[in-house]
């Protein structure tokens, strides 16, 4: 029998699955073991920044960040991955509901950095050199402290990521 042939018969009554009662149910029998898994949310944002440190003298910060430093700044379309790790739970099949993390970065993070110039807009940077390292751990304290206020039980911010760009990216796993 070929697949379209299969596919265009009808099953009959018989072969239709039909769940048990719950009481017979056993959901889930492959995380009877504890399995620790990483879970990941990647988002998207555009900023500019300038790379200067106000108590460099000009020749220093034009050494250092060299035209990273131009007066006006300059732009990134930014990646931010956010890892979270844990024990998955056995009733959900979930380490933690990835919609539950998307509306936590656009809240804390996208909404206040997105189309906005870091050294002036953002507070979060306010009296620092942000730089992608910078930007990652930064990120991390503002995304930790978040998710300690959901009081979550086995769930545990693992890595956050910063992409500069393709090839420059930055990893911080709060250490």
């Amino acid at each position: 029998m070929s697949l379209s042939e299969v596919s265009a018969v009808a099953p009959d009554d018989d072969a239709v699955w039909k769940p048990l009662p719950n009481a017979a149910r056993r959901i889930n029998q492959i995380l009877e073991k504890p399995r620790k898994v990483y879970v990941t949310r990647k988002v998207h944002f555009n900023a500019a920044h300038r790379l200067f440190n106000p108590t460099f003298t000009d020749e220093q910060n034009c050494d250092v960040y060299d035209i990273c430093n131009n007066f006006y700044g300059h732009g990134h379309n930014y990646d931010l991955e956010v890892t979270l790790a844990g024990i998955v739970n056995k009733d959900t099949g979930y380490l933690f509901d990835l919609k539950i993390l998307k509306k936590l970065l656009e809240e804390e993070i996208l909404s206040k950095v997105d189309h906005k110039h870091l050294n002036f807009d953002v507070e979060m940077f306010k009296d620092t050199v942000p730089t992608a390292e910078v930007i990652a751990v930064v990120f991390w304290d503002v995304i930790d402290r978040k998710l300690k206020t959901l009081n979550l039980e086995g769930v545990e911010l693992y890595e956050v990521r910063v992409f500069e760009s393709e090839r420059n990216f930055v990893v911080y796993r709060g250490e």
